[in-house]
């Protein structure tokens, strides 16, 4: 609860999704991608990853991969975002 970023201090991990006829009546429960993406990548064997460096989650992401201490980690490179429009 100490720490200066508020998404470590509490961070979701799952989010709820309600009935609905995809979830065929039922209430699932499913990771949220800042969780779900490390472990992912390791049961893939990614070696790379890109992601935008304008990210607020990523010390959420760094905190569970040194948590889990995994061997092979994913290298991660960040990118500015660019915007891209189509010409008129």
């Amino acid at each position: 609860m100490t720490a200066p970023n508020i998404r470590l201090r509490d961070p979701v991990i799952y989010r709820s999704a309600t009935p609905s006829t995809t979830t065929r009546g039922r209430v699932v429960h499913l990771p949220m991608y800042d969780f779900a993406a490390l472990p992912d990548d390791y049961i893939e064997a990614s070696t790379h990853s890109i992601c935008t460096s304008n990210s607020v989650h990523r010390p959420l992401y760094d905190w569970i991969l040194t948590s889990l201490d995994l061997p092979g980690r994913c290298a991660q490179y960040e990118f500015a975002r660019l915007n891209v429009a189509t010409p008129s």
